[in-house]
């Protein structure tokens, strides 16, 4: 006898997103940041070939993680990080969870806002040094409030589509003229003699960070799934047997819904494919050309251009442009998080949305980011304690943890969620070779994140990852 159980209950919600497409702009928009500019600083401190090793190592960890992420939103029907934890892990661990995420993502909106000081040295040459406009802390707040805040009101990902494909556009922007000029040097010059191809001491923990720091697109995952249609258009050409379906009678609809939900969760593992490989791609061809351009590069690869090179002037704006509109897809989430806080200290119902709590905890949230914007401007700061705290925890420790935790439950994302029922015993369909997949690929992900972790902690506590040695 089968029994089809509903995992989540009988009422399913799904986004109005119907283009895999804008979910790849705006997953792409949320990993990439001025992350991509510390590549060849990376590159110099591994060298070549440890620098493309450890890359690929983070984006496969990074891909497998998301489409884990992608199967477990599917099942618990959640539509944020936050929910997704407290519905599989409890309680404690989302509050744990919702600390260090808000950490993680107050420290990237606060490194985004740092960055568009780099119109500063523009506005000088425009208006005089003496100007008002040539003050960072002037022209950070100038582009806070007519260019961020707008964005940052906006209350669904979908809406910052167009913004995202700035992004993208920025970063192969910035990837062509690298490895344009990079390719000059070396027809001309050779390949340069200084230039290290493999070193994995103990900096390697440190590189590993800026690299977690430039994929963790982890805590939007979630809602960017969330808005997903039921049935989204495929990448390309046309789809047909939806209309048929659509015609079924109710009951053989109800047999094939968890077919239709497949069919979803396997769009959006192309669109986690797709957009974390165009980030790989860029990130290995900026870190390697930027290193062999300078193999003494700067931890911005842009600083080691000076002002002088009109293309690189032209990316560091692009740049800046980027940390603006990644700005408010860091925010949605924060703004969920401190939202829930809100809602359960003022007892509101769950889905209520306010229009006034909305605006005012927006407000905080670019309030206090700039703040201690205009009080530090070293993004490398930013980067370590960010990555090496929340990004850990968001990109290893709670994916391993819903991978432990999914042995003792049903299986997620796939084709056929029943189970079946024989002699009075029931048995899940998964196979052993899955719940060994969960245990092994858990405990790696939870040991290999707390290596990271403790391993970072030392190196920057010791000053070892310092240049002078």
């Amino acid at each position: 006898m089968e029994v089809c159980v509903d995992l989540v209950g009988s009422r399913r919600k799904f986004g109005k997103n119907e283009s895999p497409w804008v979910s790849v702009f705006n997953l792409c928009n949320a990993a990439i940041g001025a992350g991509v500019l510390s590549f060849p600083y990376s590159f110099r401190r591994t060298g070549i070939v440890g620098g493309l090793f450890f890359t690929g190592i983070i984006w496969v960890i990074e891909v497998f993680a998301l489409c884990l992420l992608v199967r477990v939103t599917e099942k618990y029907n959640s539509q944020s990080y936050q929910q997704l934890v407290l519905s599989v892990l409890g309680s404690k661990m989302a509050v744990i969870t919702s600390v260090t995420m808000i950490t993680f993502l107050v420290g990237s909106m606060i490194s985004y806002l740092i960055i568009t000081d780099v119109f500063a040295p523009v506005f000088a040459e425009l208006f005089g040094e003496s100007s008002v406009f040539a003050d960072r802390r002037v022209v950070i707040v100038l582009f806070t409030i007519l260019l961020i805040l707008p964005l940052a009101l906006k209350t669904t990902l979908k809406a910052l589509n167009y913004s995202s494909v700035i992004s993208v556009a920025m970063l192969i922007y910035l990837t062509v003229v690298l490895v344009t000029i990079g390719a000059k040097g070396l027809i001309a010059n050779g390949f340069p003699s200084d230039i290290l191809l493999w070193d994995a001491g103990r900096h390697a923990f440190i590189i590993i960070d800026i690299v977690v720091f430039a994929f963790q697109c982890h805590i939007q995952v979630v809602p960017i799934f969330a808005e997903l249609a039921e049935n989204p258009t495929p990448f390309f050409g046309d789809e047909k047997g939806l209309l048929e379906e659509r015609l079924l009678d109710e009951e053989v609809i109800s047999q094939i819904s968890l077919r239709q939900r497949s069919e979803r969760v396997k769009r959006m593992d192309g669109v986690v494919f797709t957009s974390m490989s165009l980030c790989v791609v860029c990130y290995c061809l900026v870190g390697l050309f930027g290193y062999l351009i300078f193999p003494d590069v700067e931890s911005d690869v842009l600083k080691s251009f000076g002002n002088k090179n009109g293309f690189m002037n032209f990316a560091r704006i692009g740049m800046a442009v980027v940390a603006i509109v990644c700005y408010p897809v860091q925010s949605i989430p924060a703004r969920s998080i401190l939202d829930d806080v809100v809602k359960a200290l003022m007892k509101a119902p769950v889905a209520a949305f306010s229009l006034t709590r909305h605006t005012t905890i927006t407000l905080f949230l670019v309030g206090s980011t700039l703040t201690v914007a205009l009080l530090i401007n070293n993004v490398g700061t930013v980067f370590s304690v960010v990555a090496s705290s929340g990004g850990v925890m968001v990109v290893f420790v709670i994916p391993g943890l819903l991978l432990v935790r999914g042995i003792h439950s049903a299986p997620v994302g796939y084709t056929d969620h029943t189970l079946i029922e024989e002699d009075g015993l029931t048995r899940s369909t998964r196979t052993t070779t899955q719940k060994f997949v969960q245990i092994v690929g858990g405990t790696l992900m939870l040991a290999l994140g707390n290596l990271i972790f403790i391993a970072t902690c030392y190196v920057s506590a010791t000053g070892m990852a310092s240049d002078s040695d």
